[in-house]
């Protein structure tokens, strides 16, 4: 006989392996189709490099959502196709294991993943698209912000700020006749200078401004004790203006606010968040009895039918949510009949894969005589 706890420590680790494996080419695949054109504005300048790392780890939290189903699909399918195409799962057999012990680890994972799907979908993956949406608009506005524009007086900081270049351009951002007036706790001043840069720094945000060749006035108006400075480069640093975050995305929004509202479209995107852990478990109770292969089938025999069963269901889900939105669905029915669909076609291949229909066709003929 064979230790079931070794036995299950073996499928769990290979059931686990397998879905490591299979979301990390998956969701390589999404972030790279995602971020092309992303990379594109990184390197014309129109978007930060640092912004694109922060918001790969971002929306990877977001994909995995979507991500961890169908990989949990596939990989016990890869997991138990080779098994049974090397005669593993005959071999456990012939030891007295029977189908119960062998899927009872594929359900236990289910049960860890789909925990960790619905903290992601309720919590994790609306907080990270928040915050990956608030990036991106910020990284937008600070390439955009520039104090300068040729030949224009540009008042910044609420009015305590102007300035003007008469030229402006170059890859550097030079800027040619400089002028600028500022006041701040220790009173106003007025700089003016031949020519300049100006540059981004990635982690404040602010502008650096690199002045040459000009004079600082620093004093009170009115008065005449003020200093001037003669400088051949000086440096300054400009803040952007804030910009409060707002966000009409309805994905985005917090669980709380979704359970509180009467909207059909907020009740679709809850219900939606409610399948997706959902979903981990019912794909995982088909793709156990669906894996079932004869040793001379092909490693990948059942990978078609479970893509199949993936694609139905979940457009099964999308047309629910659709309809929920549009107030065809009422709230309450939401998508439990796409679940409860699922749920009958994953106990009918348990129950064809343990040979229950065998048994209850014997029962009814013993009744029957």
């Amino acid at each position: 006989m064979i230790r079931s706890g070794v036995l299950h420590r073996y499928l769990l680790l290979e059931g686990l392996l397998s879905w490591a494996g299979v979301t990390t080419v998956l969701l390589a695949i999404m972030l790279s189709t995602r971020f092309a054109r992303f990379l594109a504005d990184a390197a014309a300048g129109k978007l930060p490099r640092e912004f694109l790392l922060n918001v790969a780890g971002l929306s990877s939290l977001q994909y995995l959502v979507i991500l961890i189903p169908v990989s949990l699909l596939l990989a016990i399918l890869l997991t138990l196709g080779r098994m049974y195409r090397d005669q593993e799962i005959a071999a456990m057999s012939g030891c007295g294991v029977g189908p119960r012990t062998l899927y009872r680890p594929f359900v236990l994972l289910a049960v860890c993943l789909a925990a960790l799907t619905a903290a992601l979908s309720f919590q994790i993956g609306p907080w990270a698209g928040r915050q990956a949406d608030a990036l991106f608009r910020d990284a937008q506005r600070l390439i955009r912000f520039t104090p300068f524009e040729a030949g224009r007086f540009k008042e910044l900081a609420g009015g305590r700020a102007v300035f003007y270049a008469a030229g402006v351009g170059g890859v550097d951002g030079r800027v040619d006749t400089v002028f600028a007036w500022l006041q701040d706790r220790r009173g106003t001043s007025v700089i003016t200078a031949q020519r300049g840069a100006q540059a981004l720094d990635p982690v404040t945000g602010e502008r650096v401004l690199t002045l040459e060749d000009g004079f600082r006035y620093a004093g009170e108006p009115g008065r005449a004790d003020y200093d001037v400075l003669s400088f051949e480069t000086l440096t300054t640093r400009v803040s952007p203006p804030p910009l409060p975050y707002m966000s009409g995305k309805r994905k985005l929004r917090e669980t709380g606010e979704l359970l509180g509202s009467a909207d059909a479209e907020d009740q679709a995107e809850l219900h939606w968040r409610i399948a997706a852990p959902l979903s981990v478990l019912l794909l995982a109770l088909i793709a156990v009895p669906l894996a079932h292969t004869s040793p001379r089938a092909g490693r990948y025999g059942k990978l078609v039918l479970g893509i199949l069963a993936y694609l139905v269901y979940s457009n099964l889900l999308a047309l629910g949510q659709a309809w929920i939105a549009k107030g065809y669905v009422p709230p309450a029915v939401g998508l439990w009949w796409v679940h409860g669909l699922a749920g009958v076609a994953a106990a009918w291949l348990i129950a064809h894969r343990l040979g229950w229909r065998v048994a209850l066709r014997r029962v009814a003929l013993r009744v029957a005589r």
